[in-house]
Protein backbone atom coordinates (compact mmCIF):
# COMPACT_ATOMS: atom_id res chain seq x y z
CA UNK A 1 0.00 0.00 0.00
CA UNK A 2 1.82 2.92 -1.39
CA UNK A 3 -0.56 5.40 0.33
CA UNK A 4 -3.60 5.18 2.65
CA UNK A 5 -6.66 6.89 1.56
CA UNK A 6 -9.63 7.05 4.92
CA UNK A 7 -12.46 5.42 5.32
CA UNK A 8 -14.96 8.43 6.27
CA UNK A 9 -14.41 12.20 6.74
CA UNK A 10 -15.01 14.10 9.42
CA UNK A 11 -13.86 17.99 9.68
CA UNK A 12 -14.06 18.52 13.47
CA UNK A 13 -13.13 21.90 14.14
CA UNK A 14 -12.43 24.09 17.55
CA UNK A 15 -15.34 25.47 17.24
CA UNK A 16 -17.87 22.71 17.16
CA UNK A 17 -15.66 20.68 19.19
CA UNK A 18 -16.32 21.94 22.50
CA UNK A 19 -18.60 19.13 23.56
CA UNK A 20 -16.39 16.55 22.17
CA UNK A 21 -13.06 17.80 23.95
CA UNK A 22 -14.95 17.20 27.29
CA UNK A 23 -16.32 13.44 26.22
CA UNK A 24 -11.90 12.71 25.42
CA UNK A 25 -10.76 13.89 28.72
CA UNK A 26 -6.92 15.20 28.61
CA UNK A 27 -5.93 12.21 30.57
CA UNK A 28 -1.83 11.03 30.89
CA UNK A 29 -0.89 8.22 28.79
CA UNK A 30 -2.48 5.24 30.30
CA UNK A 31 -4.37 6.71 33.17
CA UNK A 32 -7.14 4.84 32.16
CA UNK A 33 -5.95 1.19 32.89
CA UNK A 34 -6.03 -0.11 36.23
CA UNK A 35 -2.81 -2.07 35.06
CA UNK A 36 -1.67 -1.00 31.92
CA UNK A 37 1.06 -2.34 29.83
CA UNK A 38 2.56 0.60 27.90
CA UNK A 39 5.64 2.77 27.04
CA UNK A 40 6.79 6.15 25.85
CA UNK A 41 9.78 7.03 23.69
CA UNK A 42 10.72 9.87 21.07
CA UNK A 43 12.28 8.23 18.40
CA UNK A 44 15.88 10.11 17.14
CA UNK A 45 13.73 12.19 14.33
CA UNK A 46 12.26 13.82 17.17
CA UNK A 47 8.36 11.73 16.98
CA UNK A 48 6.76 10.72 20.25
CA UNK A 49 5.20 7.48 20.75
CA UNK A 50 3.48 5.93 22.84
CA UNK A 51 2.15 2.60 22.41
CA UNK A 52 -0.02 0.63 24.78
CA UNK A 53 -1.59 -2.55 24.94
CA UNK A 54 -5.47 -3.12 25.20
CA UNK A 55 -6.20 -6.94 25.29
CA UNK A 56 -10.17 -6.82 25.21
CA UNK A 57 -11.19 -6.74 22.14
CA UNK A 58 -9.16 -7.54 18.61
CA UNK A 59 -9.04 -3.68 17.54
CA UNK A 60 -6.51 -1.33 17.22
CA UNK A 61 -6.91 2.60 17.67
CA UNK A 62 -4.21 4.42 15.91
CA UNK A 63 -3.78 8.39 15.97
CA UNK A 64 -0.87 10.56 14.80
CA UNK A 65 -1.62 14.10 15.93
CA UNK A 66 0.52 17.22 14.34
CA UNK A 67 1.06 20.28 15.77
CA UNK A 68 -0.75 22.30 12.42
CA UNK A 69 -3.73 24.11 12.72
CA UNK A 70 -5.20 27.10 12.09
CA UNK A 71 -2.98 29.10 14.02
CA UNK A 72 -0.44 28.39 12.06
CA UNK A 73 -1.64 30.19 8.64
CA UNK A 74 -0.32 33.99 7.67
CA UNK A 75 -2.00 36.15 6.02
CA UNK A 76 -3.01 35.14 2.90
CA UNK A 77 -3.36 31.25 4.04
CA UNK A 78 -6.81 31.08 5.14
CA UNK A 79 -7.78 27.33 4.53
CA UNK A 80 -4.88 26.24 3.32
CA UNK A 81 -4.96 23.85 6.51
CA UNK A 82 -8.76 22.40 5.80
CA UNK A 83 -7.53 22.52 1.94
CA UNK A 84 -4.10 20.16 3.40
CA UNK A 85 -6.41 17.69 5.49
CA UNK A 86 -8.66 17.02 2.64
CA UNK A 87 -5.55 16.29 0.14
CA UNK A 88 -3.48 13.71 2.39
CA UNK A 89 -7.11 12.22 3.23
CA UNK A 90 -8.26 11.85 -0.44
CA UNK A 91 -4.96 13.20 -2.62
CA UNK A 92 -4.30 9.83 -3.98
CA UNK A 93 -0.87 9.50 -5.85
CA UNK A 94 -0.94 9.70 -9.69
CA UNK A 95 -2.64 6.46 -11.90
CA UNK A 96 -4.46 5.40 -9.10
CA UNK A 97 -8.01 5.00 -9.66
CA UNK A 98 -10.61 7.00 -7.25
CA UNK A 99 -12.02 5.04 -4.78
CA UNK A 100 -9.69 1.80 -5.08
CA UNK A 101 -8.45 2.46 -1.67
CA UNK A 102 -11.41 3.92 0.16
CA UNK A 103 -12.88 0.17 -1.22
CA UNK A 104 -9.57 -1.88 -0.01
CA UNK A 105 -10.59 0.07 3.38
CA UNK A 106 -14.11 -1.09 3.55
CA UNK A 107 -13.10 -5.16 2.56
CA UNK A 108 -10.53 -5.10 6.16
CA UNK A 109 -13.37 -3.48 8.01
CA UNK A 110 -11.04 -0.41 8.32
CA UNK A 111 -12.77 2.86 9.49
CA UNK A 112 -10.53 6.65 9.53
CA UNK A 113 -11.39 10.00 10.40
CA UNK A 114 -9.29 13.10 10.44
CA UNK A 115 -10.02 16.59 12.49
CA UNK A 116 -8.70 20.22 12.44
CA UNK A 117 -8.81 22.31 15.12
CA UNK A 118 -6.97 25.79 15.77
CA UNK A 119 -3.78 24.20 17.30
CA UNK A 120 -3.78 20.42 15.78
CA UNK A 121 -4.40 18.31 13.16
CA UNK A 122 -5.08 14.26 13.58
CA UNK A 123 -5.75 11.13 11.49
CA UNK A 124 -7.37 8.51 13.81
CA UNK A 125 -7.67 4.83 12.68
CA UNK A 126 -9.26 1.89 13.82
CA UNK A 127 -8.59 -1.51 12.52
CA UNK A 128 -8.62 -5.09 13.16
CA UNK A 129 -5.35 -5.93 15.35
CA UNK A 130 -3.80 -7.93 12.47
CA UNK A 131 -3.92 -5.24 10.26
CA UNK A 132 -2.06 -2.62 12.64
CA UNK A 133 1.23 -2.54 10.67
CA UNK A 134 -0.23 -2.22 7.15
CA UNK A 135 -2.00 0.38 8.16
CA UNK A 136 0.42 2.41 10.43
CA UNK A 137 3.29 2.09 7.17
CA UNK A 138 0.52 3.63 4.96
CA UNK A 139 -0.45 6.27 7.90
CA UNK A 140 2.91 7.13 7.46
CA UNK A 141 3.32 7.22 3.72
CA UNK A 142 0.18 9.23 3.31
CA UNK A 143 1.08 12.04 5.52
CA UNK A 144 5.05 12.70 4.68
CA UNK A 145 5.27 11.72 1.35
CA UNK A 146 3.50 14.60 0.52
CA UNK A 147 2.28 13.64 -3.19
CA UNK A 148 -0.23 15.87 -3.25
CA UNK A 149 -2.24 14.36 -6.62
CA UNK A 150 -3.07 18.04 -8.65
CA UNK A 151 -6.10 16.08 -10.37
CA UNK A 152 -8.05 16.00 -6.93
CA UNK A 153 -7.19 19.54 -5.79
CA UNK A 154 -10.50 21.83 -7.60
CA UNK A 155 -12.32 18.52 -6.83
CA UNK A 156 -11.98 19.15 -3.05
CA UNK A 157 -11.89 22.79 -3.30
CA UNK A 158 -15.61 22.44 -4.24
CA UNK A 159 -15.74 20.17 -1.55
CA UNK A 160 -14.87 22.62 0.71
CA UNK A 161 -17.50 25.21 -0.55
CA UNK A 162 -20.31 22.90 -0.07
CA UNK A 163 -18.87 22.34 3.32
CA UNK A 164 -18.59 26.23 4.06
CA UNK A 165 -22.26 26.31 2.91
CA UNK A 166 -23.80 23.69 4.90
CA UNK A 167 -22.12 24.96 7.85
CA UNK A 168 -23.10 28.24 7.60
CA UNK A 169 -26.69 26.95 7.91
CA UNK A 170 -26.24 25.16 11.15
CA UNK A 171 -26.98 27.86 13.45
CA UNK A 172 -25.01 25.01 16.44
CA UNK A 173 -22.23 25.26 14.21
CA UNK A 174 -22.33 29.51 13.15
CA UNK A 175 -23.04 30.69 16.83
CA UNK A 176 -19.58 28.92 17.84
CA UNK A 177 -18.21 30.30 14.98
CA UNK A 178 -19.12 34.23 15.37
CA UNK A 179 -18.85 33.78 19.51
CA UNK A 180 -15.09 32.64 18.82
CA UNK A 181 -14.58 35.57 16.52
CA UNK A 182 -15.80 37.83 19.50
CA UNK A 183 -13.87 36.35 21.98
CA UNK A 184 -10.73 35.88 19.95
CA UNK A 185 -10.98 38.74 17.89
CA UNK A 186 -6.92 39.78 16.43
CA UNK A 187 -5.71 36.70 17.60
CA UNK A 188 -4.95 33.34 15.51
CA UNK A 189 -7.78 32.07 17.29
CA UNK A 190 -10.28 33.68 15.84
CA UNK A 191 -9.81 33.31 12.18
CA UNK A 192 -12.32 30.94 10.82
CA UNK A 193 -11.34 26.84 10.40
CA UNK A 194 -13.29 26.95 7.10
CA UNK A 195 -10.90 29.61 5.45
CA UNK A 196 -11.68 32.33 2.79
CA UNK A 197 -13.17 30.99 -0.10
CA UNK A 198 -11.01 33.66 -2.04
CA UNK A 199 -8.15 32.25 -0.73
CA UNK A 200 -9.02 28.46 -1.29
CA UNK A 201 -10.42 29.01 -4.74
CA UNK A 202 -6.53 30.33 -5.74
CA UNK A 203 -4.48 27.91 -3.44
CA UNK A 204 -2.32 25.59 -5.92
CA UNK A 205 -0.41 22.19 -5.24
CA UNK A 206 3.11 24.10 -5.62
CA UNK A 207 1.09 26.81 -2.19
CA UNK A 208 0.23 23.67 -0.09
CA UNK A 209 3.32 21.65 -0.51
CA UNK A 210 5.35 24.38 0.37
CA UNK A 211 2.67 25.79 3.28
CA UNK A 212 3.46 21.49 4.47
CA UNK A 213 6.81 21.65 4.31
CA UNK A 214 8.09 22.92 7.38
CA UNK A 215 4.99 21.87 9.37
CA UNK A 216 4.77 18.10 8.55
CA UNK A 217 8.11 17.00 10.06
CA UNK A 218 8.59 14.45 12.52
CA UNK A 219 9.65 16.76 15.30
CA UNK A 220 6.12 18.23 15.29
CA UNK A 221 4.02 14.76 15.67
CA UNK A 222 3.04 12.22 18.40
CA UNK A 223 1.81 8.73 17.47
CA UNK A 224 -0.37 7.22 20.18
CA UNK A 225 -1.36 3.12 19.54
CA UNK A 226 -3.66 1.22 21.65
CA UNK A 227 -4.80 -2.03 21.34
CA UNK A 228 -4.63 -5.58 20.80
CA UNK A 229 -0.53 -6.43 20.18
CA UNK A 230 2.28 -7.46 22.38
CA UNK A 231 4.19 -3.99 23.51
CA UNK A 232 7.70 -5.37 22.11
CA UNK A 233 6.55 -6.40 18.40
CA UNK A 234 4.80 -3.02 18.31
CA UNK A 235 7.54 -0.77 19.31
CA UNK A 236 10.06 -3.07 16.47
CA UNK A 237 7.36 -2.28 13.84
CA UNK A 238 7.01 1.79 14.87
CA UNK A 239 10.92 1.81 15.07
CA UNK A 240 11.59 0.35 11.78
CA UNK A 241 8.65 1.97 9.75
CA UNK A 242 8.57 5.53 11.25
CA UNK A 243 11.93 5.58 11.73
CA UNK A 244 12.41 5.75 8.36
CA UNK A 245 11.52 9.64 8.44
CA UNK A 246 14.37 11.76 8.39
CA UNK A 247 14.90 14.72 10.91
CA UNK A 248 13.92 17.85 10.20
CA UNK A 249 14.62 21.15 11.42
CA UNK A 250 11.41 22.06 13.36
CA UNK A 251 10.40 26.16 14.01
CA UNK A 252 7.89 26.61 15.86
CA UNK A 253 5.62 29.91 15.82
CA UNK A 254 5.39 32.49 18.43
CA UNK A 255 1.55 32.35 19.01
CA UNK A 256 0.55 34.67 22.01
CA UNK A 257 -1.50 34.11 24.25
CA UNK A 258 -5.36 35.26 24.24
CA UNK A 259 -5.92 38.12 26.11
CA UNK A 260 -9.28 39.28 28.14
CA UNK A 261 -12.25 40.62 26.89
CA UNK A 262 -11.59 44.57 27.58
CA UNK A 263 -15.44 45.20 26.69
CA UNK A 264 -18.68 43.24 26.04
CA UNK A 265 -19.80 42.12 22.52
CA UNK A 266 -22.80 41.50 21.31
CA UNK A 267 -24.34 40.60 18.02
CA UNK A 268 -27.65 39.36 16.76
CA UNK A 269 -28.58 37.49 13.10
CA UNK A 270 -31.23 36.14 11.66
CA UNK A 271 -31.45 32.21 10.16
CA UNK A 272 -34.45 30.57 8.71
CA UNK A 273 -35.45 28.58 11.88
CA UNK A 274 -38.22 28.41 14.48
CA UNK A 275 -36.20 28.52 17.58
CA UNK A 276 -33.79 31.14 18.71
CA UNK A 277 -30.44 30.44 19.43
CA UNK A 278 -28.89 32.49 22.71
CA UNK A 279 -24.58 31.88 22.89
CA UNK A 280 -23.05 33.70 25.84
CA UNK A 281 -18.94 33.16 25.71
CA UNK A 282 -16.04 33.75 28.60
CA UNK A 283 -12.28 33.78 28.10
CA UNK A 284 -11.32 30.68 30.18
CA UNK A 285 -7.67 29.16 31.00
CA UNK A 286 -5.88 27.18 28.56
CA UNK A 287 -4.62 23.77 28.36
CA UNK A 288 -2.18 24.02 30.98
CA UNK A 289 -3.24 26.39 33.34
CA UNK A 290 -3.75 25.02 37.10
CA UNK A 291 -7.53 25.97 36.98
CA UNK A 292 -8.74 23.58 33.84
CA UNK A 293 -10.19 21.04 36.02
CA UNK A 294 -11.70 22.94 38.29
CA UNK A 295 -13.34 25.37 35.36
CA UNK A 296 -13.85 21.98 33.28
CA UNK A 297 -15.68 20.41 36.96
CA UNK A 298 -17.54 24.18 36.92
CA UNK A 299 -19.02 23.56 33.59
CA UNK A 300 -20.79 20.04 34.65
CA UNK A 301 -22.37 21.12 37.47
CA UNK A 302 -23.75 24.50 35.29
CA UNK A 303 -24.25 23.39 32.33
CA UNK A 304 -23.94 19.75 32.05
CA UNK A 305 -24.41 16.58 33.49
CA UNK A 306 -27.57 14.74 34.97
CA UNK A 307 -28.77 18.17 36.89
CA UNK A 308 -27.32 21.36 35.38
CA UNK A 309 -27.61 23.99 37.73
CA UNK A 310 -28.46 26.70 34.75
CA UNK A 311 -31.91 24.64 34.24
CA UNK A 312 -32.85 25.87 37.88
CA UNK A 313 -31.66 29.12 37.20
CA UNK A 314 -33.93 29.43 34.30
CA UNK A 315 -36.83 27.62 35.30
CA UNK A 316 -39.53 28.48 38.34
CA UNK A 317 -42.89 29.66 37.49
CA UNK A 318 -41.89 29.36 33.38
CA UNK A 319 -39.57 28.03 31.54
CA UNK A 320 -37.28 30.53 30.05
CA UNK A 321 -35.50 27.51 28.05
CA UNK A 322 -35.90 24.41 26.31
CA UNK A 323 -32.35 22.95 25.97
CA UNK A 324 -28.89 24.33 27.36
CA UNK A 325 -25.56 22.99 27.65
CA UNK A 326 -22.13 24.54 28.91
CA UNK A 327 -18.93 23.54 27.47
CA UNK A 328 -15.14 24.13 27.91
CA UNK A 329 -12.60 24.82 25.52
CA UNK A 330 -9.04 24.58 26.33
CA UNK A 331 -6.50 25.26 23.81
CA UNK A 332 -3.10 25.57 23.98
CA UNK A 333 -2.92 29.22 24.24
CA UNK A 334 -6.09 30.20 25.54
CA UNK A 335 -9.85 28.39 25.95
CA UNK A 336 -13.29 29.62 26.15
CA UNK A 337 -16.89 28.71 28.28
CA UNK A 338 -19.63 28.95 26.31
CA UNK A 339 -23.25 28.64 27.27
CA UNK A 340 -25.59 27.55 24.37
CA UNK A 341 -29.19 27.83 24.86
CA UNK A 342 -32.46 27.25 22.56
CA UNK A 343 -35.40 29.08 23.96
CA UNK A 344 -38.05 31.28 22.24
CA UNK A 345 -37.23 34.98 21.28
CA UNK A 346 -38.92 36.70 23.43
CA UNK A 347 -37.63 35.27 26.38
CA UNK A 348 -33.87 36.09 25.55
CA UNK A 349 -33.97 39.48 27.31
CA UNK A 350 -35.32 37.14 30.59
CA UNK A 351 -32.77 34.37 30.30
CA UNK A 352 -29.62 37.36 29.68
CA UNK A 353 -30.65 38.95 33.19
CA UNK A 354 -31.27 35.58 34.73
CA UNK A 355 -27.90 34.61 33.88
CA UNK A 356 -26.00 37.61 34.94
CA UNK A 357 -28.10 37.98 38.00
CA UNK A 358 -27.20 34.36 39.09
CA UNK A 359 -23.34 34.32 38.13
CA UNK A 360 -23.10 37.71 40.54
CA UNK A 361 -23.73 35.24 43.40
CA UNK A 362 -21.71 32.56 41.99
CA UNK A 363 -18.66 33.29 43.93
CA UNK A 364 -20.42 32.35 47.34
CA UNK A 365 -22.28 29.67 45.90
CA UNK A 366 -22.36 26.79 47.89
CA UNK A 367 -21.23 23.88 45.62
CA UNK A 368 -21.28 20.91 48.57
CA UNK A 369 -22.54 19.50 51.37
CA UNK A 370 -19.46 21.02 53.16
CA UNK A 371 -20.62 23.96 52.87
CA UNK A 372 -23.56 23.79 54.56
CA UNK A 373 -23.49 22.82 59.10
CA UNK A 374 -23.80 18.72 59.63
CA UNK A 375 -27.23 19.20 60.60
CA UNK A 376 -28.46 20.08 56.81
CA UNK A 377 -26.13 18.57 55.09
CA UNK A 378 -28.59 15.31 53.95
CA UNK A 379 -31.17 17.59 52.99
CA UNK A 380 -28.66 19.64 50.65
CA UNK A 381 -27.80 18.84 46.86
CA UNK A 382 -24.19 18.02 46.62
CA UNK A 383 -23.62 19.58 43.06
CA UNK A 384 -19.58 19.06 43.35
CA UNK A 385 -19.83 15.05 44.08
CA UNK A 386 -22.64 14.89 41.35
CA UNK A 387 -20.90 16.44 38.73
CA UNK A 388 -17.78 14.37 39.94
CA UNK A 389 -19.77 11.19 39.33
CA UNK A 390 -20.46 11.88 35.67
CA UNK A 391 -16.90 12.79 34.76
CA UNK A 392 -15.78 9.45 36.15
CA UNK A 393 -18.33 7.85 34.05
CA UNK A 394 -17.91 9.39 30.91
CA UNK A 395 -14.10 9.12 31.39
CA UNK A 396 -14.87 5.50 31.89
CA UNK A 397 -17.02 5.53 28.61
CA UNK A 398 -15.01 7.17 26.60
CA UNK A 399 -12.05 4.83 27.68
CA UNK A 400 -13.59 1.49 26.55
CA UNK A 401 -12.54 2.35 23.11
CA UNK A 402 -9.13 1.94 22.02
CA UNK A 403 -9.56 4.73 19.75
CA UNK A 404 -10.53 7.43 22.16
CA UNK A 405 -7.36 6.50 24.41
CA UNK A 406 -5.18 6.76 21.09
CA UNK A 407 -6.25 10.35 20.28
CA UNK A 408 -6.75 11.44 24.21
CA UNK A 409 -2.96 10.48 24.43
CA UNK A 410 -1.91 11.95 21.22
CA UNK A 411 -3.21 15.45 21.93
CA UNK A 412 -1.57 15.66 25.56
CA UNK A 413 1.76 14.75 24.54
CA UNK A 414 1.64 17.68 21.83
CA UNK A 415 -0.43 20.08 24.22
CA UNK A 416 0.87 19.08 27.50
CA UNK A 417 3.96 21.35 28.82
CA UNK A 418 3.67 21.05 32.69
CA UNK A 419 4.67 17.72 34.54
CA UNK A 420 1.61 16.32 36.31
CA UNK A 421 0.94 14.36 39.54
CA UNK A 422 -1.96 11.53 39.93
CA UNK A 423 -4.20 10.37 37.11
CA UNK A 424 -7.15 12.56 35.53
CA UNK A 425 -9.42 11.19 37.94
CA UNK A 426 -7.13 11.76 40.63
CA UNK A 427 -7.15 15.50 39.99
CA UNK A 428 -10.17 15.57 40.00
CA UNK A 429 -11.27 14.34 42.84
CA UNK A 430 -9.12 16.60 44.66
CA UNK A 431 -11.13 19.90 43.01
CA UNK A 432 -13.08 21.66 46.37
CA UNK A 433 -16.34 23.77 46.44
CA UNK A 434 -13.67 26.60 47.47
CA UNK A 435 -12.27 25.50 43.57
CA UNK A 436 -15.29 26.24 42.42
CA UNK A 437 -16.16 29.12 43.78
CA UNK A 438 -12.53 30.75 42.57
CA UNK A 439 -13.05 29.60 39.04
CA UNK A 440 -16.09 31.34 38.87
CA UNK A 441 -14.82 34.48 40.29
CA UNK A 442 -11.60 34.59 38.26
CA UNK A 443 -13.61 33.79 34.78
CA UNK A 444 -17.68 34.24 34.84
CA UNK A 445 -18.43 36.22 37.43
CA UNK A 446 -19.17 39.99 36.34
CA UNK A 447 -16.63 39.59 33.73
CA UNK A 448 -16.72 40.80 30.28
CA UNK A 449 -18.47 38.40 27.75
CA UNK A 450 -19.05 37.90 24.11
CA UNK A 451 -23.62 37.40 23.09
CA UNK A 452 -24.48 36.12 20.07
CA UNK A 453 -28.61 35.61 19.47
CA UNK A 454 -29.82 33.74 16.76
CA UNK A 455 -33.31 34.60 16.07
CA UNK A 456 -35.92 33.68 13.48
CA UNK A 457 -36.43 35.20 10.03
CA UNK A 458 -38.95 38.40 10.29
CA UNK A 459 -41.54 37.50 7.77
CA UNK A 460 -41.41 40.37 4.65
CA UNK A 461 -44.79 42.41 4.45
CA UNK A 462 -46.24 41.53 1.41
Amino acid sequence: MNNMVLRTKLICFAITAMVFFLAWPDMAPAAASADPVFTYFTMDNGLQVLLQEKHDLPVTGITLAINLGIKDEAAGQSGYTHLLEHLLLFGSSAGEADGARQAEFRSHGIAANAHTDHDLMTFEVSCPAVDSAWVLDGLRQTVFTQSLDARRLEREKHAIFEEIKQLRDNPNFLGRLLLMQMLFAGHPYGRSPLGEESVIRKATIEDLQAFARPHLVPGRCALSVVGDFPLADMEKQVRETWGLLKKSENVMADIPPVERLQKNADQQLELDLNESHLFLGWWAPDYNHEHRLATSLLTYVLGRGLNPLFYAVLGGHRRLVDQLDMSYAPMAHGGMVILHMILQEKDIPTAKNEIARFLSRLTSFKFAKEDYPALQQSYVMDYLQSAKNQMTYDSGSFAEAALNLSHASARFLLLKRNPISGSYLENVEKIESSDLRRVAGKYLSGKKLATLAIVPLKKKSP
